[in-house]
């Protein structure tokens, strides 16, 4: 399959246009400087140093459950009418009307919106990490930019099925209905598999709820690849080495390298990218 680089480059830039000009970016972006520094600020109190703002890893473990929130919302609030709303208000019928490829039409659409997720997150994280920097030294920079990056790659784990969604789906009300299911996916596959892991262990709820260490099952490490939010939580812990969260001792096993866990996120870009141009290629415009 042949495409034209041209054309895909201008349907990415018009999506990030169209995008960039909102106002709701620019509040993004300041929530997120603003949930940076608070962040940092609450780690800085926790730890043993002299400084204000506490390191990256402090800051990281901090931000986790917050971006992992917020990027997810993004994603779905910039993809779900991409397909299904432009089909339905006649504005896809009109740019297939150019001689261009529907694949470089999803694509451009993928890169564009992808792009408004990255600077989002490059600007409003970095510019807290530039203040973290200033504060703890220059050492933080590569561990807060590696954070950055996991999280971008993070936000395209949503865009992308989000759009798949949005080119199966025919109206921008089923899209957004989907979007939701995408949304709650995680938390309600965390209860599922939370539940046969206490229905098949000797742990009591009572004990799991006072915290401490225990060690999980590896069949429940390897169940993170279905979830989204666990995939970047744990691939998060294991880059910064983090055995500490939600007040569990969790040793990480050595068989999850930060590599692997890597490939699983760009799977879940991958997959429903390709099923989203099939949906799109198939599709009555």
């Amino acid at each position: 399959m042949n495409l034209d680089r041209k054309s895909v480059y201008t349907v990415a830039k018009k999506e990030f246009t169209d995008h960039i000009r909102n106002r709701w970016i620019l509040i993004l972006i300041i929530v997120f400087i603003m949930l940076t520094l608070v962040a940092s600020f609450l780690a800085g109190q926790r730890s043993t140093s002299d400084t204000t703002l506490g390191g990256a890893e402090e800051t990281v473990v901090t931000l986790l459950s917050i971006a992992g929130i917020l990027l997810p919302l993004i994603a779905i609030m910039l993809g779900f009418a991409t397909i299904a709303g432009e089909a339905e208000s006649g504005a896809l019928a009109l740019v297939l009307s150019y001689p261009i490829r529907r694949s470089e039409v999803l694509l451009g659409k993928f890169l564009g919106l992808g792009g408004i997720l990255a600077f989002t997150a490059l600007v409003g994280f970095g510019v807290g990490g530039l203040f973290i920097t200033i504060s703890s030294g220059t050492a933080q920079i590569l561990g807060f930019l590696a954070f950055i990056g996991l999280t971008v790659l993070f936000g395209l784990m949503y865009l992308s099925p989000i759009i798949c969604l949005s080119a199966l789906l025919k109206r921008r009300v089923t899209a957004i209905g989907g979007g939701i299911f995408l949304f709650l996916w995680s938390p309600i596959y965390d209860m599922i598999i939370f539940g046969v892991f206490l229905a098949t262990s000797d742990l009591s709820t009572t004990q799991i709820m006072q915290g401490g260490s225990f060690s999980l099952p590896a069949w429940m490490w390897w169940s993170i690849g279905l979830s989204p939010s666990d995939l970047y939580e744990t691939t998060v812990m294991k880059a910064f080495n983090v055995q500490q969260a939600f007040g569990y001792s969790m040793p990480l096993p050595d068989y999850l390298s930060t590599g692997l866990l890597i490939v699983f996120m760009c799977l879940w870009i991958a997959i429903p990218l390709l099923l989203a141009y099939v949906f799109f290629r198939r599709r009555d415009i």
